[in-house]
Parts: C-alpha cells; sequence; structure tokens
C-alpha cells in the first residue's frame, strides 16, 4: 500500500517559536510582503501527519506583537484537506461545499474572508512559488 503524502501550508507569523520549522520538510518557502511574512509548503508522510498537526498546533501563536491575531494552516493530501486552527480541527475536501464550518469558524476568530481560501497545491503554487 502507498504512503499518502500531505502537503501543508504554513506561514512563519502562525508559530510562537520559529525553530519548530527546522523539525519539518519544507518543500518550498517564499517571503511576501516585503519580507514581513515567509510562507512555507511541507510535506508529511501519513504516518507522521497526527503528531506533526499536534506539534504545530501546540505552538501556534495567537497575536503578532500586541495585536490579537488568529491563524489556521492546512494540508492537502489529493483531494483530502486539513484545516487545523489553534483549538479545532476540520477534515474537507477540495469542494469549497464542505468548507463551510471550517470558513464559519475561521469568521468566527476575526480571520478575514479573503484569507479563509484554503488554496490547493496548485492555486499555491500559483500564487506564491512561481
Amino acid at each position: 500500500m502507498e504512503n499518502k503524502v500531505y502537503l501543508g501550508y504554513i506561514i512563519d507569523k502562525s508559530q510562537k517559536d520559529k525553530s519548530v520549522f527546522n523539525t519539518l520538510t519544507i518543500t518550498n518557502k517564499k517571503s511576501i510582503w516585503f519580507g514581513l511574512i515567509t510562507i512555507y509548503e511541507i510535506q508529511v508522510n501519513e504516518e507522521n501527519i497526527t503528531t506533526v498537526i499536534d506539534r504545530l498546533q501546540k505552538n501556534m501563536a495567537d497575536h503578532i506583537g500586541f495585536i490579537r491575531q488568529e491563524f489556521y494552516f492546512h494540508f492537502y493530501c489529493g483531494n483530502e484537506l486539513i484545516i487545523v486552527y489553534k483549538n479545532r480541527i476540520f477534515h474537507a475536501t477540495a469542494n469549497k461545499s464542505t468548507w463551510k464550518s471550517a470558513y464559519a469558524y475561521g469568521k468566527s476568530l476575526g480571520i478575514k474572508e479573503k484569507q479563509l481560501d484554503f488554496l490547493t497545491p496548485v492555486e499555491n503554487h500559483k500564487r506564491y512559488f512561481k
């Protein structure tokens, strides 16, 4: 049986301890917004996905400086989508109709609608890693 591989997308500001990135398999990274934010694409094998999600979730920041800010990160494996907030995890698919709960939860935390896009690997590459 083939081992599933997940691609995850996470920004540096979402993590309190940035050294966590040294423990991950980074397949791509790009600085955006004049170098203020770095987006990482990470690769995680199926047998490690729960451990990695747990580690990243426990390390999630809830502010930038003195400004309260909620974050999420997400993973894709084929059509499967895992959306991770600091206190909740949602399982969905690439089909936007399956995002309703995760989207509503993100909005309830104050995350801007345009940021709740849960881009697929193809979309992330077009937007950030071209």
